[in-house]
Formats: structure tokens, sequence, C-alpha cells
């Protein structure tokens, strides 16, 4: 028994979570930027 094996199947779900996490992340930041960027713009009129 070689409990330190992880199976490929767990492998590519973690690598999927963390590449859909990291996207959620830059989506977010980059939507809180063109946010306050928008207001800026919508105030100087």
């Amino acid at each position: 028994m070689i409990y330190g094996y992880i199976g490929p199947g767990l492998g590519v779900g973690a690598i999927v979570l963390l590449v859909v996490i990291g996207g959620l992340i830059i989506f977010s930041f980059g939507y809180l930027l063109w946010y306050k960027l928008k207001n800026r713009k919508s105030n100087t009129k």
C-alpha cells in the first residue's frame, strides 16, 4: 500500500480548481478596476 500516491483524476481536478480560482481572482480585480474607472468618467461630466 502506497499512501503517498494520488490518482491522476485527483491531480487533474486540483489543477482545474486552481485555474478556476485564479481566473475568478483575476476577473474580480479587473472588474473592480473597470468599475472605478467607469465611476471616475461619469463623475467628471
